[in-house]
Parts: structure tokens; sequence; C-alpha cells
């Protein structure tokens, strides 16, 4: 139903939510101006970003303007639409440095995995409201980890390591408020870090025990890197393991249901070999922005530079800043990505300390109010939609505040409406326009 037969939409729309959303994009346009001023084709950002910010506004439009349900009834077609995209992409984009992520469109560039990410919330939401009856059974939890996979290799077949590092917390969010169980979702987030934290445990004992001698445990964990012996043992370990706490288990008679004995070995073996494919996944300068992350000093004008001079640029801002357009890092190149994702370092430079804490503000108030339209929602579907969009945006702030600082690694994800981006910004706007859409009709009869 378009926007104009809504009756009293105008009365029903959150207009801090809309003054938050407006605030950081007009942040973000200020500070893309002042980054990328000494960047060559500063021209064609230029025009590339209000290309975005116009074509996103029609998209926020669109997501108010249509009752949000229809993406629950269409939640099979919107999936497909998400993997036919990044089947084409893997088949006819364009690589742009070691990446076929992309579509090369007249004006601007189109990557279908931020799409994705938006298709697989709203298909995802769909499923779990099908399933509420059904949802403190770990099928469903299994259910709903099948339905992403498929998309998350898609991703990771770019490779695009970042982007699927948004997936966890977003599927994890859900599930719990959809009512998972506890133990679900302590296996989902053990197999999670698992497979995240493995590829970090190898870069770390490559780092630290570069000669590490037989038979000690960094070369026990790096000869698990190889799919080989070593890893079968471990696998093998695992599961006399998981079979030995069984039996003790029943000789103490304790009340511990044997399902859990098998599950445990399964998700530890399931998160071991996903760790070690995505390991063999990483391209040399994914490798070397966890080195940079574990061992800033033993490159510091290499992996490490990166957060080296944001940290630099987001110190040497004080209170107030240097001004715009008056950032020495930023200005004279020393801060490389300044326009995308660092660009929250820029604002540290040049608008100080009140600046970056009113981006900080705008972002609490933007995701609490897409958690009170969740909480408002008229349905379970609306409710389950806000809930990961909520988790996605506040995990993509952490995780991009946290790399500028040093706190995290450089994962390449960018400050949504604020990073230099023209899929991001308009799929961004898209997502709040359905938020928007979820709020405003949170009184109209179902």
């Amino acid at each position: 139903m378009p926007l104009a037969a809504l009756p009293g939409t105008r009365t029903r729309m959150d207009w801090g939510f809309v003054a938050a959303a407006g605030g950081l994009a007009l942040l973000g346009t200020v500070a893309i101006l002042s980054a990328a001023s000494p960047i060559p084709y500063y021209g064609q950002i230029v025009q590339r970003h209000f290309i975005a910010l116009a074509l996103g506004t029609l998209f926020f439009l669109f997501g108010l303007g249509f009752n949000y349900q229809i993406y629950q009834d269409q939640a099979k077609a919107i999936y497909a639409l998400a993997l036919v995209l990044l089947v084409g992409v893997l088949l006819l984009g364009t690589t742009q440095r070691g990446h076929r992520s992309w579509f090369h469109l007249p004006f601007l560039t189109f990557q279908p995995a931020e799409l994705g990410r938006l298709c697989v919330i709203l298909a995802l939401a769909a499923f779990l409201d099908s399933r509420a009856r059904r949802i403190r059974e770990f099928a469903t939890v299994l259910q709903s980890l099948l339905l992403v996979a498929p998309v998350l290799i898609l991703i990771l077949k770019q490779p695009d390591f970042s982007t699927t590092l948004t997936f966890f917390p977003v599927l994890l969010g859900m599930l719990f408020c959809a009512g998972a169980s506890l133990p679900h979702l302590l296996t989902v987030t053990g197999y999670g870090v698992l497979a995240v934290g493995i590829p970090l445990l190898y870069v770390f004992c490559q780092v630290r025990y570069p000669q590490a001698p037989p038979g000690s445990w960094p070369f026990l964990v790096l000869e698990t890197s190889r799919m080989g012996l070593a890893t079968i043992l471990t696998l093998a370990a695992a599961a006399g393991t998981g079979f030995l706490a069984w039996r003790l288990s029943v000789l103490m008679r304790l009340q511990v249901r044997a399902v859990t004995f098998i599950v445990a070995p399964l998700v530890f073996a399931a998160g071991l070999v996903s760790g070690i494919l995505i390991n063999g996944q990483l391209k040399g300068y994914q490798r070397n922005r966890f080195v940079a992350y574990l061992a800033p000093q033993m490159d510091i004008q290499g992996a490490a530079y990166h957060v080296h001079q944001s940290q630099i640029a987001i110190g040497s801002g004080g209170v107030l800043g240097k001004g715009l357009f008056a950032g020495t890092q930023s200005q004279l190149g020393f801060l490389p990505e300044r326009h995308t994702d660092f660009v929250y370092a820029v604002i540290g430079e040049e608008m100080g300390f009140l600046g970056t804490m009113g981006i900080l503000s705008f972002y609490l108030l933007l995701v609490w109010r897409i958690v009170v339209a969740g909480r408002l929602a008229r349905d379970r579907y609306g409710y389950l939609v806000c809930s990961g969009l909520a988790t996605m945006f506040a995990f993509e702030l952490v995780l991009n505040v946290g790399m500028c600082v040093g706190l995290m690694p450089v994962a390449g994800i960018p400050l949504p409406l604020i990073s230099y981006g023209g899929s991001s910004l308009v799929i961004t706007l898209l997502s709040l326009g359905i938020v928007t859409n979820i709020y405003s009709r949170r009184y109209a009869l179902l």
C-alpha cells in the first residue's frame, strides 16, 4: 500500500529516528567531502556519493511507503534474489583488489553482498516467525544455519571475509529474540568463535612461534591447518573426549542428556573444519591484518600502518579538532582509505572528541529507536526484522570504530551512513525505510 494511502502516517513517524539517520548522513557527507578532497578523482567521488544519496533517499521512501509484510509473503523470492545476485557477481562481476564483488553500472558500482545481508534478514525473520512454536528445538536452529550458509559461502568465495563476519551476530541476535534456548545459542556461538578464531590462532602461532619445535602446541596447531593427520587426530580426540564425558556422567548418575555429548564434538569438528577452510581462503593482505592486530610493532610501516596512522589522527584532534579540510593526516595523505573504512579517524582529527561523540550519540539513538520500533511492532515478523537490523548496525559500529582505535582487527567494514560507498548507503537507507514503516504501522489492524 502506498504511503499516501496510510491515514495519519506523518503523525506516526519516529522523527527522532529520522533525525538521527539524517544527522549521520549529513555528517558523513561533510566528512567524505573533506577526506576525499586531496584525491585526484575527487569530482567523481563527490558525484557518485550524491547520486547514491539521492537514490538511497528514494529507496528509503520505498521502504517507508509499502507494507513491510510484503517481504514476509515474498520471503522465498527475496532469498532467491540474493542467491542469484551473488552467483551472478562471481560469474560476471568486476574484480577490484582481488575481490570479485561488484557490478559496474553507468554512474556507480553495485555490491550484491550489501543487498544480500538485508535479504537474509528479511527471509530469516519470515522463517523464524513460521517456526515460532518450534523455536526451542535444535532442528530449528540448525535449519536457520543452513538458510544462512549458502549466502555465507558465496560471499566468502568473492572473497569477502569482512562481510561474512556480520552474519554471525545477526543470526545470534535474531535467534535470541525469537526465543531460542540458551544451550542452542551457546552452540551457535561456539561454532562461530571457532570458525573465526581458528584463523586468528594460526596467525598468532605463525607470528609468535615461527620456528616452533615439533611436538610443541604451536607446532600442533599449525599442523591442523593442513587438513592432514593432525586434523584427523584432533577430531578423533574430540569424539573420544565426548564419549568419555558421557561415560563419566553415567557412572556419576548425572541427569545430562546423551545428545549433549554428541553435539559438543560435532560443533567442535564443524568449527575446526570451517576455520581451516576460511584460513585457506584468506588472501595475503587479509592475513596481514591479523598480524597487525596481534603484533602491530612487527610491521609498523606495513601491515599495521593503517591503524597506526588512524590512532595518530584521532589522538591529534583533541577536543575540538583541527577543523574541516585542515587535518594533517588526512589532507597530506598519510591516512589510507580515509574516505571509506577510516573516515571515523578523519572525523576524530578534524572534528575532535566532540565530533566523534556526536557520531556515537547519533548511532546510539538510531539503534535504540530500531529496538523501540521492534518492541512496538504489530507482529512477530516486524519485531524479528528490527532485531536483525539493530544487531547488524550495532556490530558494524563496534567493529569499525574498534579497528580505527586499534581494539579490533582491520576488517574492511564501512561505517553505515558515514563511509563512502554507494551500495552501503543505498541499502542502509532502504533498511531504515523498512524500520520506519514497521514503526508507522504499529497501530494498524492485522
